[in-house]
């Protein structure tokens, strides 16, 4: 094993490499893997890269940048070259300068279609139709050789007037994702990034992942392939699987991609999913109301897989113990709680706007003394919560009790 040195020798040395031609890896005899490919698949291939990096002694040197800046070095020493699309990946096949073996090219993972929105989802946006309403300002990216993703999404609507909809509230045509990354920081003025998932975690400070439902979706694939030289090479075959192994497909999952594992859904309904929730257990968790934890999950859990809020249907019914979490802060005080506001106001009013309905009992309310004017915006009063729970069984709602 080679040990260079970190002291002012190291550091001149490391400034005359360069003039000789020479890498510090390939000087202390370690191999060096050169990957090349555009910028929105690098974070998840340099980690991958890492991770492939500490066991095996070898390098790996993952390229990303605008096709412009790398090309030229590429048809020197590229070993690997990744692409987004089918399509990008035939172009890099046709110019032949990057010697690419056909026979090696492999579909990786799959990114959907996703949008991004300001934190809290002001403009209430969940799917893809939402981005047609008035007074919806998005953005899009249409960088040369791209295919815009949302054609494919507004035909599936089958109408020429939803297409013109959806230009209508494009503000920006952004040139590059990296661009639109910029933008979606700087202009406040912009509602939605329709974009792919990917993207989001770069941003996730500053915005909310929407998950597309399956009725609009589309995917894109992320491929791989070797070049005559990286054939030649065992490391760059080593990496070449190493992308294609499980561990590699837990790290390309966490930054957004599908992978095969996950290409089912884990349940078969996606079509008006309704449920009543009888909440009656007077439990906590995080210091909210559990019951109110629990359905907050649920709702999240359904937008995972693509199902969007539109199609999920759900009745929160109070009664017995649990009656107490509806109140303002003034009635919650008084209910045995020291003067105490109450801790689920927040939830609460953010079930009720994501278009849960959220029902109190009118018998619990008349054993407490309660009054409608004692309850929560947004909350509605029903006759009594069994009536209510079965009248919705019997019209097809799944029953839960919490």
């Amino acid at each position: 094993m080679c040990v260079c040195p970190v002291n002012l020798t190291y550091r001149l040395f490391a400034v005359l490499l360069p003039l000789v031609g020479l890498t510090a890896g390939e000087v202390c005899g370690q191999e060096v893997v050169y990957v090349y490919g555009p910028m929105g698949p690098s974070p998840a291939f340099k980690e991958a890269a890492m991770a492939f990096t500490d066991p095996n002694n070898v390098r790996v040197e993952v390229s990303s940048r605008a096709l412009s800046q790398w090309l030229t070095k590429a048809k020197r020493d590229a070993d690997l070259v990744f692409a987004t699309t089918e399509f990008m990946m035939a172009d890099f096949v046709r110019q032949g300068g990057l010697q690419l073996d056909d026979a090696t090219i492999t579909p990786l993972y799959l990114r959907p279609c996703s949008i991004l929105v300001r934190p809290t989802n002001p403009k209430q946006i969940h799917d893809f139709p939402d981005l047609l309403r008035p007074g919806v300002r998005v953005m899009v990216v249409a960088g040369s050789g791209k295919s815009g993703p949302w054609e494919d999404m507004a035909d599936k609507l089958a109408s020429v007037r939803a297409l013109r909809s959806f230009r209508n509230n494009v503000v920006v045509f952004a040139k590059s994702a990296d661009e639109a990354r910029t933008m979606w920081r700087e202009r406040e003025d912009i509602d939605a990034w329709l974009t792919w998932s990917i993207w989001y975690m770069p941003v996730r400070d500053h915005a909310e992942h929407i998950h597309v439902s399956e009725d609009y979706q589309i995917y894109r694939q992320c491929h791989i392939a070797l070049t005559e030289r990286g054939k030649e090479k065992m490391s760059a075959r080593q990496f070449f699987e190493f992308l294609q192994s499980p561990e590699a497909a837990n790290i390309f999952r966490t930054w957004g991609w599908v992978t095969p594992d996950m290409a089912s859904r884990p349940i078969g309904v996606g079509d008006d999913v309704s449920i009543v929730c009888r909440i009656e257990h007077d439990e906590w968790e995080d210091g909210i109301g559990a019951g109110l934890a629990r359905i907050n999950r649920l709702v999240e859990d359904y937008k995972s897989i693509g199902i969007p809020r539109t199609r999920v249907h759900i009745n929160a019914v109070f009664h017995g113990d649990a009656g107490y979490w509806t109140l303002k802060d003034k009635a919650y005080g008084v209910f045995g709680k020291n003067g105490q506001r109450n801790p689920n106001k927040v939830i609460i009013q953010k079930l009720i706007d994501s278009g849960i309905s959220l029902e109190m009992c009118a018998r619990t309310m008349e054993q407490y003394g309660w009054t409608e004017e004692d309850l929560l915006p947004g909350v509605k009063t029903v006759a009594g919560a069994y009536p209510r729970a079965i009248d919705l069984e019997l019209r097809g709602y799944a029953s839960i009790v919490f």
